[in-house]
């Protein structure tokens, strides 16, 4: 009798052991998934704060006064229509399909 309650003993005494690694192991599992759901948290933060950051970076660059306000500081200016001149697509008198700018 004394073998059968030794085998029942250590059947019960490896049961409590596996059960106490296994939740350790759980619980190992569920704090590196806390923890990594914290850095992907913060991660996503940054993000939203950098794009954030973009638009309105992206709104100030596309403001037409601050364009125009910058390209007076730089010295420019509209071209005057007087620079500009209009051509005219003749086709060529060699015989070719080809066309020539002519300008008028």
């Amino acid at each position: 009798m004394k073998t059968g309650l030794r085998r029942i003993l250590l059947v019960i005494t490896g049961g409590i052991l596996l059960l106490l690694v296994l939740e350790a192991g759980v619980y190992n599992w569920r704090l590196l998934l806390s923890m990594r759901y914290r850095d992907l948290a913060e991660m996503s933060r940054q993000l939203s704060w950098r794009r954030d950051e973009l638009l309105v970076e992206r709104a100030d660059l596309l403001n037409p006064e601050r364009l125009q306000r910058v390209g007076t500081e730089l010295g420019l200016a509209p071209v005057p229509l007087r620079c500009f001149s209009v051509l005219e697509l003749r086709p060529d008198t060699s015989g070719g399909d080809q066309f020539v700018c002519m300008e008028q």
